[in-house]
């Protein structure tokens, strides 16, 4: 349980997978791991698949993984979000539009 890093061989794109739920006792394994990615990791997607539960932790790992892909940005995917992390990043999208969340649920891009 915990993470798994791929990179692609050109170093740019990375998936971080999580096979553990979110909380904020999870919390800062995953964030050490998006920090250890290369700097030249402009591309990541966050793999949720297996992540049954997440607390409001998750909110904060996300923000955190942004600030991963530098002061440029950097695109960030959210991919896998089963229905127990959707509904929260739902809640925090109509609670905090300003982070804008909605841009991590299903269908988004």
């Amino acid at each position: 349980m915990g993470t798994h890093v791929s990179l692609n061989p050109g170093g740019t794109t990375a998936t971080l997978t999580v096979d553990t739920d979110i909380d904020d006792q999870t919390r800062p394994d995953l964030e050490a791991a998006a920090a250890a990615l290369p700097a030249s990791v402009c591309d990541l997607t966050l793999d949720l698949g297996r992540v049954r539960f997440v607390d409001s932790a998750v909110l904060h790992l996300i923000l955190a993984v942004r600030e991963c892909l530098g002061p440029d940005g950097g695109r960030l995917q959210v991919a896998g979000l089963g229905r127990q992390p959707s509904r929260l990043m739902g809640l925090a999208t109509d609670l905090w539009p300003e982070a804008r969340w909605e841009e991590y649920l299903p269908g988004a891009r």
